[in-house]
């Protein structure tokens, strides 16, 4: 039995041998190759056929001076992001009160954007849990974690 699979190894790999020696020593270019490469045709537009074609699909075609002077006017004039108005609230957190409350009056306050999120931030730290009561004066520009840390000292 040994002898026969040492057999049936020794025809594959005489097989393989056979078959990679046919695949490199064949001429690459055949009949298919050489017809379809002669049927696909290089074509290089001109530039104003490409112009053309740009300025057919809303695209805007500049010279590299026009280019450089438009590029110059945005370095000189960067724009300024808008600063939004720091706006600040005093939460009154009462006896009774759930975490849906006050991420409700914050955001009724634009304290913050989003209630759910916050209220999911509150759940998942587990500062629902520990909201103290008390008054608590809170601005725009604090984060879900400043807001947690000022409610459950």
């Amino acid at each position: 039995m040994k002898q026969v699979i040492r057999g049936f190894a020794t025809a594959l790999l005489l097989a393989g041998i056979c078959m990679l020696a046919f695949h490199f020593s064949e001429d690459p270019k055949t009949e298919e190759t050489a017809t379809a490469s002669a049927a696909v045709e290089t074509v290089k537009p001109s530039i104003d056929n490409m112009k053309k074609e740009l300025e057919e699909n809303d695209y805007h075609v500049l010279t590299k001076k026009d280019y450089d002077q438009l590029k110059d006017a945005q370095e000189k004039t960067p724009e300024q992001p808008e600063k939004e108005e720091q706006k600040t609230f005093t939460l009154k957190l009462e006896t009774g009160m759930t975490s849906e409350d006050v991420a409700s009056a914050l955001q009724k306050a634009s304290i913050i954007e989003d209630a759910s999120a916050f209220r999911t931030y509150l759940d998942i730290t587990e500062a629902s849990e520990s909201l103290q009561v008390g008054n608590y004066q809170l601005s725009s520009d604090m984060g879900y974690d400043d807001i947690a840390k000022l409610m459950t000292k």
